[in-house]
């Protein structure tokens, strides 16, 4: 049974490696008469560098650089240093009875991390889940977006933290399209970049459907978010020709509503409401409304 486990064990650690999973590691450093040894040493983000006072007497570690102000590590003591800075070479000084020695500690971030989107295209309100797997488990991942056409900068949708085994996962209620991205290390990884493409709720009405010819007919839109679209256009579906045609543009006002005014025709005709790429905010995509059927009588 233990050697079944042990089994077990490997092919687990195996898998992770595969996908890129790479355990924190606890990297050793001796503070000795002679000056620490090794001199110089190579830790991850992540990890954990123990400084382990091997001498008789009192020593001290000191990197203002890298955030180790002065600390004592006391005869036979220690001294643990998370490594959560920077990628780049940290020179720290043995204290202690003089002489005092240096020491580099070189920081690396070496490891990836994935995204993946439940869905590419969604509606203004609704869900999307943003998964993956990150090289750091148990520490954040920031997911952020960049809106379409947009030159600002990244905002932060979700900061999940990746479980043990680096897998994470958050849902978010989607409020504009764009580049999404999953960052980790402290942002000095990210992942590839994927598209996520927002449209906005739309709905058109008209009243009354059934009329006499030659009486109005008011033909209504309605956009959520307002700010989602400047205009839309009235098209009406020519039956001879088998193709939709333009018959008015008009703005969307501040409450997100567009009307239209069209004169009723005898017999059925079909209209709908289109909002085109020209018109739309950043973040957004094109959308058509259903057709709408009016009945001249």
């Amino acid at each position: 049974m233990r050697v079944a486990r042990r089994s077990l064990a490997v092919l687990v650690f195996s898998a992770l490696f595969a996908c890129g999973y790479a355990l924190a590691a606890d990297v050793s450093v001796s503070l000795t008469a002679q000056g620490p040894q090794p001199a110089t040493v190579t830790a991850d983000w992540g990890d954990t560098v123990t400084f382990s006072n091997a001498d008789s007497i009192d020593h001290g570690v000191n990197s203002p650089r890298a955030g180790i102000d002065n600390v004592a590590v006391p005869a036979g003591g220690t001294y643990a240093y998370h490594v959560e800075g920077r990628a780049g070479r940290y020179n720290y000084t043995q204290t202690g009875p003089k002489p005092n020695f240096s020491g580099v500690l070189e920081v690396t971030a070496t490891g990836t991390v994935t995204l993946k989107l439940s869905k590419n295209v969604g509606i203004y309100g609704s869900s999307v889940t943003l998964s993956g797997l990150s090289s750091y488990g148990g520490t954040p991942v920031a997911l952020e977006i960049r809106s379409s056409g947009a030159s600002t900068d990244w905002t932060e949708l979700a900061a999940p933290v990746a479980s043990a085994e680096g897998t994470y996962s958050a849902q978010i209620k989607l409020t504009t399209g764009g580049r999404v991205r999953a960052r980790v290390a402290g942002g000095q990884i990210s992942s590839p970049l994927a598209d996520l493409a927002v449209q906005p709720k739309f709905s058109a009405s008209v009243s009354p459907r059934r009329v006499k010819k030659g009486r109005r007919v008011a033909v209504t839109g309605r956009v959520v978010p307002a700010s989602a679209a400047s205009s839309a256009d009235l098209e009406q579906f020519d039956a001879e020709r088998k193709t939709w045609t333009h018959k008015a543009s008009k703005s969307v006002s501040k409450s997100g509503v567009v009307k239209f005014s069209v004169k009723a025709v005898a017999g059925p005709t079909r209209y709908r409401i289109t909002i085109k790429r020209a018109s739309m905010e950043a973040g957004f995509i094109p959308v058509t409304s259903r057709p709408l059927l009016v009945v001249g009588t």
